[in-house]
């Protein structure tokens, strides 16, 4: 036979030994794949498969098979990706037509239980009957829902009118509330969840429902009559639904990929094909949630799809075995991780295939001349995104025979022929043919008669989608040799089909007219230390991480705009730590700093991420440009992850239009309809915000209406400061003598508001070691009503353990930890105003709306504005019961920003909040009541004790009895009086303050007088051994209030020298106490060696002749005439411890 000569081996249908008669395995093709289409081009290949691709594939006649599950899901996105590069108002009716007819073609939920169906035989598992009805139930009513709506708003787009908008404001609520009553039934709620990977495809595309939908109340929100309140709500709550369908679904897929994972062939082309049909079926869906953002893309935006599909690898494996061919499936040799590790590719940069080079080899089976010529190897030729540099990379065995397929433009399909061949001794799993459409043929070349063979295309398993196609981008490759199973041997050479999107911009063309993304994955190169890793499964593809300052990457773009067309620049990412990031387009440099998004070592969920935009503007200087990244995280060894790019066009008239129609609707959502008050829930933070959108505006366009707006912004700041109860809220007096006002610590500064604060920013440093930083104000019950809800307002800019107290009856705490990352450029604008507000105010707005609104008491302490409520009770006038509004930072790692305070009326309380306040005051009032009865007892016998210091009525002169055990003994009993100082703030005080400063002060003097009249220096020893001379081996000891000195060695010796009135009357007084053998003195000694010691001992006696042990401190005392000015007191002992409490010397009456 001529080897050159391929007609002459062109065999099929052979028949052969221990094959059934029938021997191919015709899935889908029964015939040559050559023949028929030699000449035929892609768009005439389309026609040859059932269906019509300009509308939906599901024939209603027929049942769904999987295939058209794959086209559903895939022709769903590709609209979507069409409907999202024009501005969302145009066709929107037609757009959500055509979806409920896809997913509803004949007006039953036969689609949505093939969704099920096709989970179901992936993962094993059936879902539970009623999880099945119910979850069927809820789609066909959320169907008529919808149905009701789109009529309703086809009919007011043609004829608006109030009543029209009146009903589609109706049915729009009804279906938003449909959508979140029923959503649990999908997989989320106690009865479904067992469900919830089999679910995926129901609750994704629900989900991608219900997100449209919202959008249309910023859409058409204010021409139906919604206050700007209303359509912030329903704006807050598609951010929020966004978050949870995306976590849902990427978990859920995650979950449901381990439970398919398992260890050989037959497992693991499970777990590829249920990755390849979630992805085409759910998540390239969930990939495109953020962008139902109406005032993030208000104007369209091109989002890109750069995840790879892989398709099945080719090779012979049928249903079942045919003879002695054996399917691919059942074989022993392949493990799980090695067809993952062969078939997968790592993360890489998006790339596109321009030339595949095939290599053949020739197979003869043992002891026949029965040959195949097989693909047993491959060279691709690639390039990355608009990057003229292109690389090779080979797989397999190369040959010298080889046939080549030029893939520039793109090849959308192919149909391939996969052999088994061989006999008793060997056999081979092999590709013999290929038709890449519309690039071109590999003819089969064999004489085999003992082989079987199965024809497959790529379609059954990646439908064409219309107007848009897959390109094949890469082929991996399995070779394996093994000799398992005995003397037969076993060869495979096993390509695998990757696929991308062919709607993804290759080219990375930056227009005028939308907005531009840009996915880092496509960069044209990357910098070394940067990665590329797998995607978190939301962001439609991989993404780069950096843990260390360098290159990210370059992206090479081509602008399809005039040069004189100015951008903005937005980034997502997310990141451990603060960076600082360096972007250059061309040669000029943009820098700015972005903060962290997530926790070290935290998963990628959907909020790690964040969107930011930099105010700074850009122009391209050339239509070829190149925009690279540079990134410095501020913590070395974090990680920083880029995803992509926005490139923001400006419209300056239609920016400047927008700026006014903002600031008229900041302005006008501050009053209440009859506009004589401000709203509610309106904050002092955004009267100031809205004056600042205000002060934006072009004086040059707008003068008139700014010269309005800013009277009535003005008008509504007067209202806040009228409402506020609390003084000097700007912080200009602080620590003043004035009774009320603020009191602070230590540690606490006012700075310039800046660009976040119109007013003052109060700023508190961390506390030092035991010392809070604090800041505190009373608000007089005078000010306050009895019954009434009041509300503490304020922004915090950041903070790191920020306590907010609001104190009446009780205290409601907040803690706040409010991460630094509100990005803003504090560049100066020229003028002498300083800071330029507007652009940073911008860049503020933009980040507190990407960052939604709190989800529990855990994330409300992260968020930047916060809202603390209290109630008052009856304001009883016997007790002060003020409110107690207390700021304080008590770790040493705590720090806070913050301003815009106010505690405003809410209203007063009905209903069920003023029975239970009533109840609360009732057992508030018993409580201070049973307080007050336990403290003036203690009052009672604290004062008593006090006034036996004292012989007369002013305090003046104490008792001459009385000695420092006395004065300890009433300081005890004032210590044990309760609350005298407020539990948040020491500095408070709280309800028995006053009569504890009335002791307090008492004791006090009473101290005084015995510090004065002892003519020992320090004989209390609460100065240490101060005015004492004393050895080495002595010291003084504290237990609570008191001091005493120890000696505790015999030769241990403490001594003072001190005048007195000679020939007056003294009383030596010592309280001490001896512990173990041996004696210890006090003696007192004049110039004239007159001289008196009190002796202690173990076995003292104290006055009343009671027997002392060791733990008791006694009081000896001794008369004294001293002869001459100078006298002495010495201390020691002879053995054992000695410990005394005070020594006096006292002069009294004779």
């Amino acid at each position: 036979m001529n080897r050159n000569n391929p007609n002459e081996y062109e065999i099929i249908d052979a028949s052969y030994c221990g094959c059934p008669s029938d021997d191919d395995v015709r899935y889908p093709l029964a015939s040559d794949p050559n023949a028929a289409f030699q000449n035929m081009n892609y768009k005439e290949y389309l026609q040859t498969y059932d269906g019509d691709y300009t509308g939906s594939l599901i024939n209603p006649n027929l049942s769904i098979n999987p295939r058209d599950v794959l086209q559903t899901g895939i022709n769903i996105v590709g609209r979507i990706l069409g409907f999202l590069g024009v501005p969302f108002a145009g066709q929107l009716v037609t757009f959500y037509t055509f979806l409920l007819n896809q997913l509803w073609p004949t007006n039953d939920n036969a689609v949505w239980e093939a969704f099920m169906a096709q989970i179901e035989e992936l993962i094993d598992q059936k879902i539970s009957a009623q999880v099945v009805r119910n979850a069927l139930d809820d789609l066909t009513g959320l169907h008529d829902y919808y149905e009701e709506y789109l009529a309703a708003l086809e009919e007011w787009l043609e004829r608006p009118n109030g009543a029209r908008a009146n009903l589609v404001t109706q049915r729009f609520e009804n279906l938003h509330t449909a959508f979140v009553t029923r959503m649990p039934s999908f997989g989320t709620g106690p009865g479904s969840q067992r469900d919830a990977v089999a679910l995926l495809t129901v609750y994704a595309q629900a989900a991608n429902l219900h997100l449209l939908l919202l959008k249309d109340a910023e859409i058409y929100g204010a021409r139906w009559g919604l206050q700007q309140g209303q359509i912030n709500l329903y704006f807050n709550a598609q951010q929020e639904r966004t978050r949870i369908y995306t976590n849902h679904c990427v978990e859920t897929y995650n979950r449901g990929l381990e439970d398919v994972r398992g260890t050989n062939t037959e497992s693991w082309l499970n777990y590829h094909r249920f990755r390849r049909e979630m992805t085409l079926m759910a998540m390239d869906l969930v990939a495109l949630f953020p962008f139902y953002n109406v005032r993030q893309y208000p104007n369209g935006a091109n989002p890109q799809l750069t995840r790879e599909i892989y398709t099945d690898p080719i090779v012979y494996n049928p249903p079942a075995n045919q003879g002695i061919c054996r399917r691919w499936g059942n074989n022993p040799y392949n493990t799980f991780s090695e067809l993952e590790n062969a078939f997968i590719r790592p993360p890489h940069l998006f790339e596109r295939l321009n030339r595949l080079t095939i290599s053949r080899n020739r197979y003869t089976a043992p002891t026949t001349n029965s040959f195949l010529d097989y693909w047993s190897g491959h060279t691709l030729q690639s390039q990355h995104a608009n990057n003229p540099t292109t690389y090779e990379t080979s797989y397999g065995q190369i040959t010298s025979n080889t046939r080549l397929f030029n893939t520039t433009n793109g090849a959308r399909a192919i149909d391939s022929r996969a052999r088994n061949f061989g006999n008793l001794y060997a056999n081979l799993y092999g590709v013999s043919s290929l038709n890449i459409f519309p690039t071109g043929v590999m003819s089969e070349i064999t004489n085999a008669a003992n082989t079987c063979r199965q024809d497959l295309t790529t379609t059954e398993e990646l439908p064409l989608e219309n107007n848009n196609f897959n390109l094949l981008s890469h082929v991996t490759f399995l070779r394996f040799n093994t000799t398992q199973g005995g003397p037969l041997a076993t060869l495979g050479f096993v390509p695998t089909y990757v696929w991308t999107r062919e709607d993804v911009d290759f080219t990375n063309t930056i227009t005028a007219d939308r907005i531009t993304q840009l996915p880092w994955v496509k960069a044209s190169e990357i910098g070394g230390g940067t990665t590329v890793v797998k995607g978190p499964g939301f962001t439609g593809g991989d993404i780069l991480r950096r843990t260390d300052g360098g290159a990210v990457g370059t992206i090479r773009a081509n602008v399809n705009a005039p040069l004189t067309q100015q951008y903005r620049i937005r980034l997502r990412y997310a990141s451990t730590t603060s960076f600082v990031v360096n972007l250059f387009v061309n040669n000029s440099a943009a820098g700015f700093t972005l903060p962290s998004t997530m926790a070290q070592n935290g998963s990628l969920t959907y909020e790690s991420f964040n969107t930011l935009e930099v105010t700074h503007t850009i122009r391209f200087s050339q239509s070829d440009t190149t925009l690279r990244l540079n990134i410095f995280p501020s913590i070395s060894g974090q990680e920083v992850y880029v995803d992509k790019l926005e490139i923001v066009p400006i419209n300056p008239t239609r920016e400047a239009e927008e700026d006014l129609e903002d600031a008229k609707k900041a302005v006008a959502s501050l009053f209440t309809r009859t506009r004589d008050g401000l709203q509610v829930n309106v904050t002092d933070y955004q009267v100031d915000q809205a004056a600042n959108l205000v002060s934006w505006l072009s004086d040059e366009q707008y003068g008139h209406d700014k010269k309005m707006l800013l009277e009535t912004v003005r008008a509504a700041k007067h209202l806040s400061r009228e409402r506020n109860i609390l003084l000097d809220p700007d912080f200009i007096e602080i620590n003043s003598t004035e009774e009320n006002g603020w009191k602070a610590s230590n540690g606490v500064t006012i700075r310039e508001g800046g660009p976040l604060f119109k007013g003052g920013a109060l700023q508190l440093a961390s506390a030092r070691e035991n010392y809070p930083t604090y800041i505190f104000q009373k608000v007089d019950a005078s000010t306050l009503k009895p019954y009434t809800r009041y509300k503490l307002d304020g922004f915090v800019q950041s903070s790191q353990d920020l306590e907010i107290d609001l104190i009446h009856h009780h205290k409601v705490p907040l803690v706040k930890k409010v991460p630094d990352n509100l990005v803003f450029d504090t560049y100066f604008d020229g003028s002498c105003s300083g800071n330029n507000r507007c652009e940073g105010q911008h860049q503020v707005d933009v980040q507190l709306d990407a960052g939604g609104h709190p989800k529990g008491c855990c994330e409300a302490g992260q968020t930047h504005e916060f809202s603390s409520y209290i109630h008052t009770g009856d304001l009883n006038a016997s007790v002060d019961q003020g409110i107690w509004v207390v700021l304080q930072v008590r770790t040493t790692d705590g720090y806070a920003t913050l301003g815009n305070l106010e505690l405003v009326e809410v209203g007063p309380l009905s209903g069920e909040s003023l029975e239970r306040e009533q109840r609360d005051n009732a057992k508030w009032n018993e409580e201070v009541g049973r307080k007050r009865a336990e403290t003036d007892r203690i009052y009672q016998d604290a004062k008593q004790a006090i006034n036996h210091l004292f012989v007369d009525y002013q305090d003046q002169q104490l008792s001459p009895e009385v000695g420092m055990a006395d004065i300890i003994d009433a300081q005890n009993l004032i210590a044990s009086i309760s609350d005298v100082y407020s539990d948040a703030v020491l500095q408070i005080p709280g309800i028995n303050y006053e009569m504890y400063t009335e002791l307090s002060n008492r004791l006090q003097q009473a101290s005084y007088l015995y510090t004065s009249r002892n003519v020992v220096q320090n004989g209390d020893f609460n100065s240490g051994l101060d005015s004492w001379n004393a050895t080495t081996d002595t010291a003084v000891q504290q237990d609570g209030n008191m001091h005493f000195l120890v000696l505790s060695h015999w030769d241990a010796q403490v001594s003072q020298q001190f005048r007195v009135q000679p020939n007056c009357k003294y009383v030596l007084r010592v309280t001490a106490k001896k512990v173990g053998n041996g004696d210890g003195y006090v003696t007192i000694q004049d110039g004239a060696h007159h001289r008196e010691t009190l002796t202690f001992n173990a076995c003292d006696y104290d006055v009343n002749g009671t027997h002392v042990n060791d733990n008791s401190y006694i009081t000896k005392e001794l008369v004294f005439y001293p002869k001459t000015e100078h006298m002495w007191v010495e201390v020691s002992e002879t053995e054992g411890t000695f410990y005394i409490d005070s020594i006096e010397f006292i002069e009294t009456q004779e």
